[in-house]
């Protein structure tokens, strides 16, 4: 065996076991309900905890306050960029209509055609897995 197929050998055997530990998770989100389904992927696809829940001082989340809205925990890296200062709360829908947040996470804007400012990605989720973000944010309360 040579160098190279050593090396892709030993590679794909270290990568094996990463995936293999994420197909349960996917697996089970995937026959979820619609809430478990939605907070499997605000909490680890959509990574929306990241920047809708405040932080203590040294930049750990507050699990009792999750997606209460926070400051923006990270600048612009471009100088000239409009860039939101604070994420909005969107526990409990946080004032917004379910068909608001259905249109902004299939389309990237709001029902008026409007992005939100970055850096709030442009999402183009699947009909059922933004119903099912909208259902998981609704028992966020």
């Amino acid at each position: 065996m040579g160098r190279t197929s050593f090396l892709i050998t030993a590679l794909m055997a270290s990568i094996a076991p990463a995936q293999e530990a994420d197909a349960p998770a996917e697996k089970k989100a995937k026959t979820a309900s619609p809430v478990e389904r939605g907070r499997y992927l605000v909490h680890h696809v959509a990574m929306c905890v990241v920047c809708h829940s405040p932080r203590t001082e040294n930049g750990r989340i507050i699990e009792e306050r999750l997606l209460e809205g926070a400051p923006m925990p990270v600048s612009s890296p471009f100088p000239r960029q409009t860039w939101a200062f604070r994420a909005p709360s969107i526990a409990g829908l946080g004032g917004f209509s379910e068909e608001a947040i259905v249109t902004l996470l299939q389309t990237g804007a709001r029902p008026n055609g409007e992005a939100p400012k970055p850096p709030m990605p442009p999402f183009r989720m699947t009909e059922e897995d933004a119903r099912a973000v909208v259902a998981y944010l609704k028992s966020a309360r």
